[in-house]
């Protein structure tokens, strides 16, 4: 009968990895986590952007309640015509409940309700030869105003502008529901860089580098359309947008952030019939 050795057992016991053993699993742990890795932040981007949409859509249901209970008018975004300062986010306060009251500003309370989970994301596509996207002060900005208006239908008002009209964008007061003849496809709410609640979503007149079309008098930061074209890429190169009738959509930013949309969310209608959503619907 044959019998081991004792020795030769032990040593074989006691052999470790060898040198080649060792960088194929560090290889196979390489390709396993180039392959995971990305998926994971997808599963995560994806989760953020659930997260977003379900915002907006309770933002939507806030707005929808407050214009039936105002003569089915929308509240404005911002205004200082009174002793303090109102922003939507303080009006539709008594229907989202969330201690929005009082704030909308940096140095105010920070609500995680208004807040996009990918705020700091700064994914934003540049062309070559593109100018580069502004960097606004941190004094400006405030993450809990991730979320603006369509300042076509919720405007803000600058006692600055008076005494002609206080209203900017467009220099009229919040617009009605009824005013909207396809509120399917005009937005309410989108994707903000925080300095502000409203926006003209003005990728055309603007170039994306000056003020949008409509916003005259008031500080640069307030009228930059900047503050809307850098912002279409918050969850996977695009934005998420709220229409009018309350439903909640992602559309795809454009190649650069400084081109003009004219498929997915457009600036006017008439400037781009193509498109699925719209600004302004003139």
């Amino acid at each position: 009968m044959r019998t081991s050795n004792p020795a030769f057992s032990q040593s074989r016991r006691g052999r470790g990895f060898t040198l080649i053993e060792l960088l194929v699993v560090i290889a196979v742990i390489a390709i396993l986590a180039a392959i995971l890795f990305p998926v994971f932040a997808q599963a995560r981007d994806a989760a953020r952007k659930t997260a977003c949409t379900s915002n907006l859509k309770q933002i939507g249901v806030a707005l929808s309640m407050y214009a039936q209970d105002f003569d089915e008018t929308f509240p404005w975004a911002a205004s200082n015509l009174g002793a303090v300062t109102n922003t939507y986010y303080d009006l539709t306060e008594p229907y989202v409940k969330v201690g929005a009251a009082g704030f909308g500003y940096a140095g105010s309370p920070q609500r995680t309700f208004y807040i996009c989970p990918n705020f700091d994301s700064n994914e934003i596509p540049v062309r070559a030869g593109a100018p580069p996207v502004p960097v606004f002060p941190a004094a400006n900005v405030t993450r809990a105003m991730s979320y603006s208006g369509n300042g076509w239908i919720m405007p803000m008002a600058n006692r600055a502008l008076l005494p002609n009209s206080p209203w900017f964008p467009g220099g009229q007061p919040p617009k009605g529901l009824p005013s909207i003849s396809a509120p399917a496809s005009v937005v309410l709410v989108t994707h903000g860089l925080g300095t502000r609640p409203a926006l003209a979503g003005d990728d055309v007149s603007s170039g994306c580098t000056g003020n949008e079309q409509g916003v005259v008098g008031v500080p640069p930061i307030m009228g930059s359309a900047a503050v809307y074209c850098a912002a279409r890429y918050k969850h996977a190169q695009g934005a998420v947008y709220l229409m009018v009738d309350g439903h909640a959509k992602w559309f795809k930013g454009p190649a650069s952030w400084n081109d003009r949309s004219l498929i997915g969310v457009a600036y006017r209608r008439s400037l781009a019939p193509n498109a699925q959503a719209w600004f302004r619907e003139d």
